[in-house]
């Protein structure tokens, strides 16, 4: 097959799915570090992988990465249609978004900047320069779709940890159900899809709910943290959704890319709204409880004989709490066996008292069924499958148990060799 070249832009590059998309690059001849362009300060750097910045791209490359973060390219800037016309990707990945969903309660105006019109105006310019756009959106859409009340499914939680079970939990949500937001946030997520499929229906939507990796600030980072920090937490046990490694939708993204590059002429591989989340689902509390169970169990593996462990080894600067205060440890640092933290299932409007301040609503249920993705790339052509590492794609489909324990073993990082 004849060489050409795919230039891809990363927006929202310092964030967490950006993150994992530069830390998860299929290292084959064609994503040679040599032929990576990178735009990101030196203290940005993605820990543990191979990608450095560099300034110019090797004569004859195949495929090109432009990953940019907020500094480097502001979204929200009346110049953007040139910046982007400078860049002359062939596909955007938008992970930039306005993430802070309490705040947006009181900031709608800079919401839906980022959310709604930035991805309308990314659309536009990609329908009228025959890119493609992957744009990613979030579970938030979706209100209490089952109705305002899930006690009959969940029971009174309060005190009751056996409330938790999920035995009759409601079906998972598909891309055809009502999208009615509880939250201006959820708002400002939906109008973006809205507007972005109306500006470029080639474009592709991918819904995704509560994100978590090494990477940046997340739950599983944060509750690690937390574990060994106090003595009790009390976690909400009345919102259930599907924890999502960062890094599988990151691998499922690149498979996409690589379908992108392989076709004889550069259109879109899919269009229009896709839910992509690990199977199964859970509530914040039992996601805690799992990742106790995780936290302990990579101590359990941790002999004072054996080299020291540390399975987050690769994480960035801002993940050390995680490392040291999890009691990941070194011969030198004999740990406990288990967290020493109680964790106490509350309702939300419990946990918002305990709060003492504003929160933004948010949807009893929102757990997504990715059955219609996983068909649309189970019908892609196989030969596009050489062109990844073995095993590059065993993540992408696992339970959400499967992929929080891939994360802490660490067995989940792409090889290099």
């Amino acid at each position: 097959m004849k060489a050409k070249t795919t230039r891809i832009l990363i927006t929202g590059a310092h964030g967490q799915l950006g993150q994992a998309l530069l830390a998860n690059l299929p290292w084959l001849p064609e994503f040679s570090p040599s032929r990576l362009r990178m735009e990101i300060p030196e203290a940005s750097q993605v820990p543990g992988s191979a990608v450095k910045p560099r300034s110019a791209i090797a004569p004859g490359s195949a495929i090109e990465i432009v990953a940019l973060g907020h500094q480097q390219l502001d979204l929200t800037s009346a110049d953007l249609p040139e910046r982007l016309s400078e860049i002359n990707a062939d596909v955007i990945i938008n992970c930039a978004a306005y993430n802070a969903v309490d705040a947006a309660e009181q900031d709608m105006a800079a919401a839906m900047a980022l959310n709604a019109e930035a991805p309308e105006r990314l659309a536009i310019w990609c329908r009228q320069q025959g890119a493609w756009l992957i744009h990613i959106s979030s579970d938030y859409v979706f209100g209490n779709v089952f109705g305002n009340d899930l006690g009959s499914v969940f029971g009174n939680v309060s005190g009751n940890a056996s409330a938790n079970m999920l035995g009759n939990a409601p079906r998972a949500l598909t891309e055809s159900d009502v999208c009615e937001p509880l939250s201006l946030y959820g708002q400002s997520k939906l109008a973006g899809e809205q507007r972005l499929l109306k500006a470029n229906p080639g474009a592709l939507v991918l819904r995704t709910s509560w994100l978590y990796s090494r990477f940046g600030s997340n739950f599983v980072l944060t509750m690690g943290r937390l574990l060994t920090e106090r003595p009790e937490l009390k976690v909400v046990a009345d919102q259930v959704g599907t924890p999502t490694w960062a890094e599988a939708l990151a691998r499922l993204i690149w498979q996409l890319l690589i379908w992108f590059h392989l076709k004889p002429e550069k259109s879109a591989v899919l269009s229009g709204c896709f839910h992509y989340a690990a199977t199964g689902q859970c509530s914040w509390y039992l996601f805690t409880q799992e990742i106790a169970e995780q936290i302990a169990k990579q101590q359990c593996n941790s002999a004072p004989s054996s080299q020291a462990a540390v399975p987050l080894q690769t994480a960035s600067p801002s993940q050390a709490a995680l490392q040291s205060q999890a009691t990941l440890h070194s011969p030198a640092n004999p740990a406990p066996i288990t967290p020493r933290c109680r964790i106490t299932p509350v309702s939300t409007a419990e946990y918002g008292a305990l709060l003492n301040r504003a929160q933004a609503p948010r949807p009893a249920y929102s757990a997504l069924d990715s059955s219609a993705l996983k068909d649309a790339m189970a019908a892609m052509p196989s030969a596009f499958r050489c062109y990844l590492p073995k095993d590059y794609q065993s993540p992408i489909w696992l339970t959400w148990q499967a992929q929080l324990a891939l994360m802490f073993s660490g067995l989940g990082a792409p090889s290099l060799d």
